[in-house]
């Protein structure tokens, strides 16, 4: 659980959610410790985290603007993102902590943003604190049908995966339109 929360929260897709609901259905079971489970899962995604966050800020903006440009487009983009982060950075933290697809990539940005690492320790604690509580609570109540619970979710995998799909077509063409009509508009 540990390596699969450590892995996860350095951007690398991982089945945490699975993960962690079935340690709550093992808890029920009693084979597993909760308060071990929720200090492996918290210690993993905090460790993970803090590799992104040190990647991002000592890789800095060059190596993130190399690779992620597409995030951003331009350099007043970035600039605003910088400056909403600087405001709302520790809410940001926190509540990326507890999205699922957020917990993977929160720490890019606030280390590319330079977050004093203190606040986004504190905040990725609380977060993912707040995150396993929450899955391991949810997979001990589910108990036995907590299999059953995971099962079903698989049905709906697919749709989710060929929704997104379409959604970063929908934007790429978008984006393209949007670039050839400033190619096409007469200059002053």
């Amino acid at each position: 659980m540990f390596l699969v929360l450590f892995v996860e929260c350095f951007g690398v897709p991982s089945p945490d959610e699975i993960i962690l609901l079935f340690s709550g259905y093992l808890v029920s079971a009693h084979r597993f410790s909760y308060p071990v489970v929720i200090v492996a899962a918290v210690a993993g995604s905090t460790l993970g985290a803090t590799g992104a966050y040190f990647l991002a800020r000592l890789g800095g903006r060059k190596l993130m603007l190399k690779y992620f440009r597409f995030i951003f487009r331009s350099d007043e983009r970035l600039a605003y993102w910088e400056q909403y982060f600087a405001r709302r950075g520790d809410i940001i933290v926190l509540i990326g902590r507890i999205i699922s697809g957020v917990r993977a990539v929160i720490s890019y940005p606030a280390g590319l943003f330079e977050m004093p690492y203190w606040r986004f320790l504190l905040y990725t604690v609380a977060g993912s604190l707040i995150w396993a509580l929450l899955a391991v609570t949810v997979g001990y109540i589910l108990g036995p049908h907590v299999v059953n619970a995971l099962n079903a979710t698989k049905h709906y995998e697919v749709l989710v995966v060929i929704g997104l799909a379409v959604l970063v077509v929908i934007w790429i063409l978008w984006d393209r339109r949007k670039k050839r009509r400033r190619r096409e508009a007469p200059q002053p």
